[in-house]
């Protein structure tokens, strides 16, 4: 996997301990999820949005934040 694969797209995630988003290219999670797991190293990123570009994880993560921010507030009444 030292290179990226045809239609190769884009991933957004986040960590809920960390409160932070990340965006790697799918090829490059994939190896670096098969690198954490033959070490045994666990991590709380999981994969919320795809997208073809940057601009499109961009859209979605406003989408996510958007949602989340009204569901919690709905929730929190």
């Amino acid at each position: 996997m030292d290179k990226e694969f045809e239609g190769d797209v884009y991933v957004l995630l986040y960590s809920e301990n960390q409160g932070f988003f990340a965006v790697e290219r799918l090829s490059d999670l994939i190896k670096r999820n098969m690198d954490l797991f033959v070490s045994g190293i666990s991590v709380d990123y999981a994969v919320i949005g795809m997208g073809e570009t940057r601009d499109d994880i961009e859209i979605i993560k406003q989408r996510l934040i958007g949602i989340r921010e009204r569901y919690q507030d709905k929730n929190s009444s």
